[in-house]
């Protein structure tokens, strides 16, 4: 049975030291002017602010989701997505969550054929527009970019999900390779 083509970006699987994954409070500019959805690839400005991850690029972490105080009411929000259009009370923060530890893993589906003999590879991002009838990422991984220096992304395995299997639209686990945090290494 062939793969399903259905992007959801980054998601959290586990822990390389078992430690606890969690996100971490960083700040988003007032007027961001792009989207941002739970499992995009998140990267700094140079003003410390959150901002969208490109392909190739070094990384922050994973998008987690937003909190902020709406504009009309006064209440304070948590959403899975960043729209560029939400409207957050004057002189109030808003915060980004993140996934920003190097140790973490992610379930990610690459957009072209995978093949087992491509663990240890490493590879850069398809960056997506946010899936917006549910609220998720389609960032995915760029099979096209396989290479053993200077990417994104490190493939860790093929995951072990019922009707997941090498080939075009696999789901498998990487780690950031480029991250704002940790040690880049070669690929295999």
């Amino acid at each position: 049975m062939a793969n399903v083509n259905a992007p959801n970006g980054f998601v959290p699987l586990r822990h390389l030291t078992g430690g606890v994954i969690r996100a971490n409070e960083y700040a988003i500019a007032n007027g961001y002017a792009a989207n941002l959805a739970s499992g995009d690839l998140v990267t700094l400005a140079t003003d410390g602010t959150v901002i969208r991850g490109t392909a190739g690029g070094v990384a922050l972490g994973v998008f987690y989701g937003v909190e902020y105080i709406d504009n009309d009411t006064g209440d304070v929000k948590f959403k899975k997505v960043w729209s560029n259009a939400t409207a957050v009370k004057s002189g109030t923060p808003i915060k980004a969550y993140v996934y920003d530890d190097p140790n973490i893993t992610y379930a990610v589906q690459t957009n072209g054929v995978f093949a087992t003999a491509n663990v240890g590879e490493l590879a850069n991002v398809t960056i997506g527009t946010y899936n917006s009838t549910y609220g998720h990422s389609t960032d995915e991984l760029d099979i096209a970019t396989l290479a053993t220096t200077a990417k994104v992304l490190r493939i860790l395995r093929l995951i072990d999900y019922p009707d997941n299997a090498a080939g075009a639209d696999a789901s498998v686990e990487v780690v950031i390779n480029l991250s704002l945090y940790g040690t880049q290494n070669a690929g295999v």
